[in-house]
């Protein structure tokens, strides 16, 4: 149910945005959406579809630019994107410590992937 919360975010951003600049049908939403905010994309699509229903987003088309994890060793300073564990099952690899592909230290933080924008709308606009 993660992603239909998310969904219902992004529906209510988009009506709210509408509002007082005469359109009259959005068609479109873009969001940037970060790896580790654990959202699946075509579940929050799909989510998207039923949360728009009866709204002036319903029909919009939902694009989802997906944002790779990124990470910083504070061990050898590594700076750069996640790079999954081989021995971590894939279902569980997002929730383990993340370790620097680097040295392979423990003591990281995470610097990018948990973005959950919406960089912008495009609508049809009363004429």
């Amino acid at each position: 149910m993660h992603e239909f919360s998310a969904a219902c975010s992004i529906v209510e951003a988009a009506v709210e945005g509408a509002k007082g600049h005469d359109i009259t049908k959005v068609t479109a939403v873009n969001i940037d959406l970060g790896e580790f905010t654990f959202l699946i994309p075509e579940q929050l699509a799909f989510n998207f579809e039923i949360a728009s229903q009866n709204t002036i987003v319903e029909g919009a088309e939902l694009r989802i630019n997906p944002v790779k994890g990124r990470l910083e060793c504070t061990d050898c300073g590594y700076e750069g994107e996640v790079e999954p564990d081989p021995e971590i099952p894939e279902q569980i690899a997002m929730f383990a410590p993340m370790k620097c592909p680097k040295c392979k230290s423990s003591a990281t933080m995470i610097t990018g992937g948990k973005e959950f924008v919406i960089t912008n709308i495009e609508a049809e606009v009363e004429t």
